[in-house]
């Protein structure tokens, strides 16, 4: 009797081990399709997972995000709609919501989904004031866009050079614009001495800011993680190169919460200059004491510890290096 309980066990087993190999495979499958662009085979593979295994958060963001490239709008908002009926309502789903509503042009429904994503919000971001912000600039209010501009600069907003794109047009003849980006310089300390710090390098070593007199300092905030940050990396390396030996020195702060992950990033890409890691991500000591809210962050300091510039890259951020090396 025993034997035969021993048995049907095992074969119980067998089938679960199946089963949740059969299911992993088929969730590989699904990831295969996305990277590849088949999002309709996608699509159809994620129903026959979700059919076999149920709707899971990963599977469901990746639905929404097929059905969002393939302008499904309904099909995507069904997608949110179910899970915020199963789990209530977060901040992903609404921002979700949120997305779907602002690209068909629902901008009332976008608003009060942008409104709604802030007032549950757990902290308030300077990022969704500013969503809330692009809203009214879609309608045409520049009052209220202007309104939001300056409660996500009190929120911490420091991005001040994306002010400058096509969908803030609209702004640049209004003398507020242009009063509050004068705001956001001052608070980020152009043209005056940042905040000295001393961080230890993944090598052991430490790093002063205010021993860097002399040199010209990048502070790079960063992580492994960051789309924008890995695509930056080959125009600094370029940099680097080219102008280490004059005086330059690029410090990166990265932001990552996995000490082996950016090891194997650095090992991988053959990453030169110094790096600063804690662990801390955005509750970093000199991330916070940088107000720095979104990466990659440059931060350009001259020979005689004076920041000089913010936000820089590409080849603005290469002539800046070379000019303030020639000072």
């Amino acid at each position: 009797m025993m034997r035969k309980i021993i048995i049907a066990g095992l074969v119980v087993l067998f089938l679960l081990v199946s089963l949740v190999s059969g299911q992993e495979k088929s969730r590989r499958d699904v990831f295969r399709l996305y990277e590849q662009g088949k999002y309709a085979e996608a699509l159809q593979a994620i129903d026959k997972v979700i059919g076999s295994a149920g709707m899971k958060i990963d599977l469901m963001r990746m639905k929404y995000n097929i059905l969002v490239k393939l302008k499904k709008w309904d099909e995507a908002l069904a997608v949110v709609d179910a899970e915020m009926k199963k789990s209530g309502e977060s901040e992903e789903l609404i921002s979700a919501k949120y997305n779907v509503y602002f690209r068909r042009g629902k901008l009332k429904e976008a608003l009060e989904m942008a409104n709604k994503k802030d007032k549950i919000a757990k902290a308030k971001t300077p990022w969704n004031a500013m969503t809330i912000m692009h809203v009214y600039l879609r309608m045409g209010k520049k009052q209220e866009a202007m309104d939001f501009l300056q409660e996500a600069v009190s929120r911490g907003f420091i991005s001040y050079r994306i002010l400058a794109g096509k969908r803030y047009e609209i702004l640049v003849k209004e003398k507020r614009f242009y009063e509050i980006i004068e705001t956001i310089k001052v608070a980020i300390g152009l043209g005056k001495k940042p905040g000295d710090f001393t961080v230890t390098l993944l090598d052991g070593g430490e790093f002063n800011l205010s021993a860097q007199k002399g040199k010209v300092v990048l502070v790079n905030f960063w992580a492994t993680w960051c789309d924008s940050c890995r695509e930056e990396i080959p125009d600094l390396s370029r940099y680097y190169d080219e102008f280490k030996d004059k005086g330059f020195e690029v410090l990166g702060i990265s932001l990552d919460s996995s000490e082996k992950k950016l090891f194997e990033y650095i090992k991988r890409t053959g990453l030169k200059w110094k790096v600063s890691y804690t662990g801390n991500a955005w509750k970093d000591n000199t991330v916070k004491r940088y107000g720095v809210n979104s990466i990659p962050s440059h931060w350009l300091i001259d020979k005689k510890g004076v920041l000089r510039s913010f936000g820089l890259k590409g080849n603005e951020l290469r002539a800046a290096i070379a000019a303030l090396l020639k000072e």
